[in-house]
């Protein structure tokens, strides 16, 4: 009985494994997502059309490529051999990594509907929230690698970078909604770029959940 046992724990190891390689790749998808929502950004600002709209191209296809990983990972789990308290964490983070992505995406068709840069200050700080949400995303790829080669203390040590960063992200917030009511914005157009402001500090913060999930997974294998 013992034996059998210890098989099935290996197989669902190993399972488990498989699954994490899956989460990286996701998560690969989603950076993509953001650094190039952030691109498309810069290039408003600089009245870059023609990049502003490949870099819109770039998120709406990682966004895709993400959505195919995501629904092979919830086929996987649905038929796996993981126990339901494992098998429920790796579909909460599956999810919470297809939210980044999906933010990301709702960013980008916003900006489709923007032809010309913000004031000055109120497009340089979108810029920044965006950098912020490019530092998040990569200390999370950076966690969920960890995760995979069973790095604990570094997942635990890039998890809590990625809070540090989620709070400032909190902060940056106020004080974009403060520029924006002190704006002359157009009605229709305030109304877009709260919606960014806000898909944005949500996208920041979907990174934020996949990382506790990623701490969770972490501190259970310890």
């Amino acid at each position: 009985m013992a034996r059998t046992h210890n098989i099935l724990a290996w197989l669902g190891e190993r399972e488990e494994k498989k699954i994490l390689n899956d989460a990286l790749s996701h998560v690969t998808r989603s950076l993509t997502c953001v650094r190039e929502l952030k691109r498309a950004l810069e290039s408003l600002a600089q009245r870059d059309h023609e990049n502003k709209a490949q870099a819109i191209n770039a998120v709406k296809q990682a966004e895709h490529e993400g959505d195919e990983i995501r629904r092979m990972m919830m086929e996987e789990l649905s038929r796996g051999m993981l126990l339901p308290p494992d098998r429920e964490d790796l579909m909460f983070l599956n999810e919470a990594l297809n939210d980044i992505a999906d933010n990301a995406k709702g960013v980008a068709r916003l900006l489709e509907f923007i032809q010309e840069p913000l004031a000055p200050e109120l497009m340089q700080r979108v810029v920044e929230d965006s950098l912020l949400a490019v530092k998040a995303a990569e200390k999370l790829k950076q966690a969920i690698m960890a995760l995979v080669q069973n790095g604990t203390e570094k997942v635990l040590e890039h998890c809590a970078q990625i809070e540090t960063l989620e709070e400032e992200g909190d902060d940056r917030k106020r004080e974009l909604m403060l520029l924006l009511l002190n704006s002359d914005l157009s009605g229709p157009r305030l109304l877009i770029v709260y919606e960014i402001i806000d898909t944005l500090e949500e996208m920041i913060d979907s990174i934020d959940r996949a990382g506790d999930l990623a701490r969770i997974l972490a501190i259970k294998a310890r």
